[in-house]
């Protein structure tokens, strides 16, 4: 028994690279595929975004926090902790104002996380940030080492483990304190990467086994595949749209960096 998830994140209401993304999956062949959130913000066409995944019911889709901070409003009730987050804050209420009320329910009622069970104890579980916070108050950064992902994943007993949110694709064996290993995915980014490379990403976990449907003792591979992108058209599109400060934008699609490398968000 074989099955293919094909996963992506963070795509960010920019819609060329979520095609981009879309047209190498599809040659994937996956038996699922599924979004880890964070579909809008950061991008000039949120509700076009929102539409597709919409009209892909076979698409399974996870809440990211910054869907959160659109759907809930969180200019309303929370204060910003810099002026990067407060220029977030105010960039989430202008997307809200371009999303449509049944857009913005469906977007509200996605899960904060899913665990796929190919084979009985053999769990596989999505998430956009952390599994017990959805990236505003912690995150797994490319700045920590695998032992302290694993101080943080200890009470956690998936085998394998897939997030977005950080903009940086990677595969990590998380050691734990029982003397096993779990594998750590993330998937991130879409619309644009922090980790200096501005191609889209996207992961692939692949579960195997040729012992009995219940026996348990399959086989997990990951990987992470990145995208080649024309970048300067969509970076200059978002200097030109509603956004403010697209030039932010323009720029990271362009660099794959974060446009202010010394205040990093998480």
């Amino acid at each position: 028994m074989k099955f293919k998830y094909c996963l992506y994140s963070d795509i960010h209401g920019q819609i060329p690279q979520l095609e981009a993304v879309e047209a190498a999956v599809e040659k994937e062949n996956a038996d699922k595929i599924i979004v880890i959130g964070d579909l809008v913000g950061l991008g000039p066409e949120p509700a076009e975004i929102v539409q597709r995944m919409m009209d892909r019911p076979w698409i399974d889709v996870i809440i990211g926090n910054v869907d959160l901070w659109v759907t809930r409003k969180i200019w309303e009730t929370g204060t910003p902790k810099s002026p990067h987050q407060e220029w977030m804050f105010r960039m989430m209420e202008m997307t809200r104002e371009r999303l449509s009320d049944d857009q913005i329910e469906w977007l509200d009622k996605r899960p904060f996380s899913i665990t796929y069970t190919p084979e009985i104890n053999r769990n596989f579980h999505v998430f956009h940030g952390t599994p017990y916070d959805i990236g505003d108050s912690d995150a797994f950064p490319f700045r920590l080492t695998d032992d302290e992902i694993g101080e943080k994943l200890d009470d956690f007993d998936f085998d394998v483990g897939a997030h977005g949110h950080i903009h940086g694709p990677s595969v990590r064996h998380i050691p734990k304190k029982n003397g096993e290993t779990q594998i750590l995915v993330c998937a991130a980014a879409v619309g644009m990467s922090w980790d200096g490379d501005p191609r889209p990403s996207y992961a692939v976990v692949e579960y195997a086994s040729e012992g009995a449907w219940d026996a348990g003792n399959g086989k997990w591979n990951c990987r992470v595949e990145r995208v080649e992108f024309d970048s300067e058209e969509q970076a200059t599109f978002n200097e030109n749209s509603w956004i403010e400060h697209g030039e932010r934008i323009g720029g990271m699609i362009r660099s794959g960096t974060f446009w202010n490398p010394e205040h990093m968000p998480h």
